[in-house]
């Protein structure tokens, strides 16, 4: 059993904070696409690198169709989606991406899959913030900045929209600070982060 393999099992175990915890998640990211869009999030959604499937759990609880896919039964560097082009409403990537060691793969994969206009979430840690710890998880393998992560976007052609501290239910406030001092600010206020939130979408043709 490898290392990646060793990793799913124990993070697919579901926990009694679950169903609460992706709720949550859930609300911050619906918040964000009122606040920037002035529309609710919808439709279809891959929830890649799934897990505990907690956040398909809850997708489906509110009537949302969730496709959870992770490792070992998908290998996110070499397989491909069961999904028809252009059929995905928005994809998330939670605390995922930083365990990708080639990511050009499955980014081509999800700008194939999701429609134009689709949404693709990313949470994960800020090296700028805590590059102390990033490699204290043993499957961590590539870090990002928040400019990292624009560029790397960017580069795959989505538009970026949001790209903030990774605060989870909090008030907008703090993402409106400047720069200069919200990613600290975020770091130390009571249940605050070092981790980033970045929202991109498909250009449509």
């Amino acid at each position: 059993m490898d290392l990646k393999e060793l990793y799913s099992i124990n993070h697919s175990k579901v926990t009694d904070g679950t169903l609460y915890l992706n709720k949550r998640l859930f609300s911050t990211y619906n918040r964000i696409i009122t606040k920037v869009l002035n529309k609710n999030i919808s439709g279809i959604n891959i929830d890649l690198g799934s897990g505990d499937r907690g956040f398909t759990d809850y997708l489906h609880k509110i009537g949302i169709e969730s496709f959870p896919y992770d490792y070992p039964s998908f290998d996110i560097e070499k397989d491909i989606f069961n999904h028809r082009d252009n059929s995905i409403d928005f994809v998330t990537l939670n605390a995922v991406i930083e365990h990708i060691q080639k990511p050009e793969h499955i980014f081509l994969e999800i700008k194939r899959v999701l429609k134009f206009n689709g949404l693709i979430f990313i949470r994960t840690p800020n090296w700028q913030m805590d590059f102390k710890n990033f490699y204290n998880d043993p499957t961590h393998i590539k870090p990002y900045s928040p400019q990292t992560l624009k560029n790397f976007l960017t580069l795959f052609d989505f538009e970026v929209i949001f790209l903030e501290p990774g605060l989870i239910e909090k008030a907008w406030f703090w993402w409106s600070l400047p720069n200069s001092v919200k990613w600290k600010f975020a770091s130390i206020i009571k249940g605050g982060t070092k981790s980033i939130i970045a929202v991109a979408r498909k250009k449509d043709k």
